[in-house]
């Protein structure tokens, strides 16, 4: 069956030190394989029997956004039920409103889960560190955490990104406000453009 997701992939610093806490958290505690690529995720997993529809939707919702969405990294926070560590992303308006407008528009033809279908104040946004933890290995890392600083970031995401298996489906660019294909926004020459965009924007972080 085939899987989709909507997320936005972190880049830049932010990445490099949720990445690096993560693997932190593996090695100290023996997690094991269980590693995670940094991500926000807005809408999934799911699957869909129409996928056209799909990206039309993805399309069309990510090019009418009145600006360009914004968030904050901050502390952490843990999901009790499925043993879940993770970053707290604290999202603007327009963040909110975006997940929100997704969810509404594939609800009627997508498989969306409970939690896909929260409302834009009850959504809990989140970059995960560490899932699929056993009971021991959960609340050792939480004793841990009560004692960490955290992750301190202020950022708009650069792309909103559809994966199909895993695997890039298309990605909608925010800086240059286009949809790029699968190639095009795995080419440096894209990347590189935006990173020349984000010099005139005044912001050099590569975010």
């Amino acid at each position: 069956m085939t899987h989709y997701l909507i997320d936005i992939r972190l880049m830049g610093s932010v990445k490099q030190q949720i990445s690096e806490l993560s693997n932190h958290l593996h090695q100290k505690f023996n997690i094991g394989n269980k590693g995670v690529i940094p991500h926000i995720t807005l809408v999934g997993p799911f699957f869909t029997n129409d996928e056209k529809k799909l990206v039309a939707d993805f399309t069309r919702i990510s090019a009418n956004l009145a600006a360009v969405p914004r968030y904050e990294v901050g502390g952490y926070g843990f999901f009790n039920d499925s043993r879940v560590i993770f970053v707290t992303i604290t999202p603007d308006a327009t963040l909110k409103q975006f997940r929100h407008q997704l969810s509404v528009a594939l609800s009627p033809y997508c498989s969306l889960r409970k939690y896909d279908l929260d409302g834009e104040d009850d959504f809990r946004f989140h970059a995960t560190l560490a899932m699929k933890l056993d009971w021991l290995t959960f609340q050792r890392i939480k004793w841990y955490f009560w004692k960490q600083e955290p992750v301190t970031y202020r950022h708009h995401p650069i792309r909103v990104t559809l994966l199909r298996n895993t695997k890039i489906l298309c990605e909608y660019d925010f800086v240059q406000q286009r949809m790029l294909t699968r190639s095009q926004a795995l080419s440096r020459a894209t990347w590189k453009r935006d990173c020349d965009m984000l010099k005139v924007w005044g912001d050099e972080s590569g975010e």
